[in-house]
């Protein structure tokens, strides 16, 4: 039964990318203060979601997606896919906002591990979010960034720093905030390319698992949203989603 469902699967994958056969080209923009999903160049995007995208066109050949190196702003990447001028996003949490303004494929490209980064000398114990609420103490996060009005939810100090992690990090050592709240691969990233290890670390527990996902913009036909589900299902499918995020979870 099984070897008959997977025949089904690869059947029905193979039909729709040949049903969408068309070549289609989409635009993407890399985000700033990201890496290592997007890590900061002079040339071409490169980082965890370039790599995805990688995967994505060779998939399917008749896919496309051009990406903008330039750092850009979350709430930037949202207002042009909502308007249509950015076609995909690549790796956003869930929120009702963003599955107003965009379709959400599916499949989570990867699951972000949140963990706080605060100074060495720092010894406190936070093992939950309700920890943060009960200390009372400023967490920083970047402007944007879904984690903040979910923080804010369970009463937690956030204040939202535009300039991305690097200046987030800047307010912790500096003691404006105590933390800096951020996905572990960021945060690992920006503490070694900045050279503050022996300043900052990220402090050992992980306070909440959450699924990323690929969001496409509303004016893209539904067809192509389609090909894309497809896509992405058959590269977790395949394990290569996987793949890529474990090389750069090796890194930090």
């Amino acid at each position: 039964m099984k070897l008959f469902a997977h025949i089904l699967s690869t059947l029905w994958f193979a039909t729709a990318l040949t049903a969408g056969a068309q070549t289609i080209s989409l635009h993407s923009a890399a985000q700033d203060g990201s890496a290592p999903k997007f890590i900061e160049s002079d040339g071409p995007a490169t980082g965890l979601c370039p790599d995805i995208f990688q995967a994505m066109e060779k998939a399917d050949k008749g896919l496309h997606i051009d990406t903008d190196p330039r750092p850009t702003p979350i709430k930037r990447l949202e207002a042009e896919l909502k308007e249509g001028q950015l076609d995909v996003v690549c790796a956003l949490l869930d929120t009702a906002q963003r599955n107003d303004m965009a379709h959400r494929i599916s499949t989570p490209l990867y699951v972000l591990t949140e963990r706080l980064v605060g100074r060495r000398d720092d010894n406190g114990v936070i093992n939950h979010v309700r920890d943060l609420a009960q200390s009372g103490d400023l967490v920083v996060t970047q402007s944007g960034a879904s984690y903040a009005a979910d923080l804010r939810r369970q009463g937690v100090q956030v204040v939202e720093t535009p300039g991305g992690s690097v200046v987030a990090l800047r307010n912790v050592l500096s003691k404006r905030a105590r933390f800096y709240y951020t996905n572990e691969l960021t945060g690992a990233y920006y503490i070694r390319a900045e050279g503050l290890g022996d300043q900052l670390r990220l402090h050992p527990g992980v306070l909440q698992s959450s699924p990323s996902y690929l969001w496409v913009s509303r004016k893209v036909d539904l067809a192509v949203v389609r090909r894309i589900e497809v896509v992405v299902a058959q590269l977790k499918r395949s394990g290569e989603l996987d793949r890529i995020y474990q090389r750069y979870q090796k890194d930090h």
